[in-house]
Parts: C-alpha cells; sequence; structure tokens
C-alpha cells in the first residue's frame, strides 16, 4: 500500500500500486472479466484483400485521409486498413529482402567458378 499526504501533511486515502491484484477489492466477476477469451480473428474478404492490395501498389505509405477513404471503401476501421498496410509493408520487405540475398548468392557463385575457369585456362 502507498500512502498519499496531501499538501497540508494530512493523509488521505491509501491505495494500492495494484489495485487489480488486491484479492480483497476484486471478486470473481472482476477476474472473469480480465481474463475474457479473446475475439476470434477476423479474415478480410477476398475483394477486400484485392482492392488493398491495388492501393498499396499505388502507394505503399498511408495518409490519414487515404486511410480514411479505403476504411469507408473496403467497409473497414481505419485502424484494420492501417495495420494491413504495416503487415504488407513487412511482407514486401521481407520478400525484397530474399529476393536480394538470391540475387548475391547467385553472383557470388558465379564469380567462384568464373575464377574457377581463368585459373584452368592459366596453366
Amino acid at each position: 500500500m502507498v500512502n498519499f499526504d496531501d499538501t497540508r501533511g494530512t493523509k488521505t486515502k491509501e491505495r494500492s500500486f495494484f489495485p487489480s491484484l488486491d484479492k480483497e477489492e476484486n471478486t470473481n466477476e472482476d477476474y472473469e472479466v480480465s481474463f475474457h477469451q479473446p475475439e476470434k480473428k477476423r479474415r478480410l474478404l477476398p475483394k477486400q484483400v484485392q482492392f488493398l492490395e491495388k492501393s498499396f501498389e499505388v502507394e505503399n505509405k498511408l495518409e490519414p485521409e487515404r486511410k480514411i477513404q479505403l476504411a469507408k471503401e473496403t467497409g473497414l476501421q481505419p485502424r484494420q486498413v492501417a495495420i494491413w498496410f504495416q503487415n504488407r509493408r513487412a511482407r514486401y520487405k521481407s520478400k525484397q529482402l530474399e529476393k536480394d540475398y538470391d540475387v548475391l548468392k547467385a553472383s557470388s557463385y558465379i564469380k567462384r567458378h568464373l575464377f574457377k575457369f581463368k585459373d584452368i585456362g592459366k596453366k
């Protein structure tokens, strides 16, 4: 428990830093509300995804006005649109890194084999 003194030095009501953990203050109902099952993850409809994909191809960043407009056009919440774009940018970046790695790996492979052939011709 924490004791809060007011400016005149008189004591005010004592309060806990973690009132939700104080058993005597919480009933079983409070715990049931606190630990409820999360809602099922809702998947977007294919036409919503297709619309968002086309919009992403045009511009992968979202301005607030554009986010609201896309939300209206897709029937989603602006927050859902923002999260979809954030996740899509992350997937794009990951795939781009994979492609870059494959190109680098292939060029390294080619260089190693070219040097082997150059060395063979010198002997």
